[in-house]
C-alpha cells in the first residue's frame, strides 16, 4: 500500500499510528534509538571503579581474597576440548576466552574433575551449554543442567538437561556436592537472587560449594536491559536502570554495589548457616583477549 493510499484509507493521524505500531512490532532499532535517546547508557566498571568498589566492601567488613589461577593450566584446559570450536563464536569470537576461563575456574574451584561418579555437580541457568554433556560424557559423574528457558533441540530429550526454576528445584536436601553459575546470577530477576541462597543451603551437602562468575558490580545498585525491555518494569526499582544497545534480549542484568551485595547476597548466605569467599582475579591479562571477569564468589556449606 502506497503512503497516498494509507492517508486516505485510514486519515493522517491514522496512518501515523499504523506506521508507529509497525515499528514497533518489528522491534525497529531506529524507533528505539528515537524513542530512548535520552535514556542513560550502561558502561562497565573501569579498573579504578573496580578499586573503589574493593575499598568500599572492605568499609562493610567483607574481605577479598587474591586470586591468580594459572595461565598454563587454563591453556592446558583449552587444548583438552571441552568446548566445540564454533562455541560462543569460537576463538576469533569476543567472548571465546571468557567463557571458557569461567568454566575451568568453576571446575577448578569445586574440583570437578575429583569428583565421584555418584556425586552431584550442578550447571544454574546453564541453557543449551554442551558443558554437562561433556562431563557426564567424559567424567561419568552426575551433571544436570537446570534454566528456567526451554534447552535447544540437540539437548531436549536428554533428562539431565531439565527445565526447572533454581529457586525452587527438583534436587533433595543436602544432594548437591558443587554447582556453578556463569555469566547468569545478575539475571536472577525480583528476590531470587536472595532465595537463591536459600535454596543453596537447603540442596547442598556438608562440604559442597557454589561458584558464581563473574559476580557482576559496580560503583552504585544498577542494572541494564535492552531496548525492547526498557523502562518497562523488569530490572528492581531501586537500581539505576541503564540502556544496553549493542545486543539484544536481556530484560534486566543486576550490577550491585558494596551494600547491596551484603544486603541481598552475604547477609542470606550466613544467615543460612553457610560460607562464602569473595574473590578478585588479578591477573585477567594473562588469559587471552576480552577477559572482564572480576569478582568471583564462592559459597560453601
Amino acid at each position: 500500500m502506497s503512503i497516498l493510499e494509507g492517508v486516505r484509507r485510514h486519515g493522517f493521524v491514522g496512518s501515523v499510528k499504523k506506521a508507529v505500531s509497525l515499528a514497533q512490532r518489528k522491534g525497529s532499532i531506529g524507533y528505539s534509538r528515537l524513542r530512548y535517546r535520552h535514556a542513560p547508557v550502561y558502561a562497565n566498571p573501569t579498573p579504578e571503579e573496580l578499586a573503589s568498589i574493593e575499598e568500599e566492601l572492605a568499609a562493610l567488613g567483607v574481605s577479598i581474597e587474591d586470586y591468580s589461577p594459572s595461565p598454563s593450566a587454563f591453556l592446558s584446559f583449552q587444548e583438552e576440548g571441552w568446548f566445540p570450536p564454533d562455541y560462543h563464536g569460537g576463538k576469533d569470537g569476543p567472548i571465546w576466552y571468557e567463557k571458557l576461563l569461567e568454566h575451568w575456574i568453576s571446575s577448578e574451584r569445586l574440583g570437578l574433575m575429583d569428583y565421584d561418579q555418584g556425586e552431584i555437580y550442578v550447571d544454574v541457568a546453564a541453557s543449551s551449554s554442551p558443558w554437562v554433556r561433556v562431563l557426564r560424557d567424559r567424567t561419568g559423574i552426575q551433571a544436570f543442567a537446570i534454566d528456567q528457558s526451554e534447552v535447544g533441540e540437540a539437548y531436549r530429550n536428554l533428562p539431565y538437561y531439565r527445565v526447572e526454576d533454581a529457586t525452587k528445584s527438583s534436587f533433595s536436601d543436602a544432594s548437591v556436592t558443587g554447582a556453578s553459575l556463569h555469566c547468569a546470577y545478575e539475571m536472577f530477576a525480583a528476590d531470587h537472587d536472595t532465595q537463591f541462597i536459600h535454596e543453596a543451603a537447603r540442596i547442598l551437602k556438608p562440604g559442597g560449594k557454589i561458584i558464581i562468575l563473574p559476580l557482576y558490580m559496580h560503583t552504585h545498585y544498577c542494572a541494564y536491559t535492552t531496548s525492547e525491555y526498557y523502562g518497562k518494569g523488569f530490572s528492581d526499582p531501586a537500581a539505576k536502570e541503564y540502556i544496553r544497545w549493542d545486543c539484544t534480549g536481556i530484560p534486566s542484568s543486576r550490577k550491585y554495589d558494596a551494600a547491596q551485595l551484603k544486603k541481598r547476597v552475604l547477609d542470606p548466605i550466613t544467615s543460612s548457616g553457610l560460607g562464602y569467599k569473595l574473590l578478585a582475579l588479578r591477573n585477567k591479562s594473562e588469559f587471552g583477549s576480552n577477559v572482564y571477569c572480576h569478582f568471583i564468589l564462592e559459597i560453601n556449606k
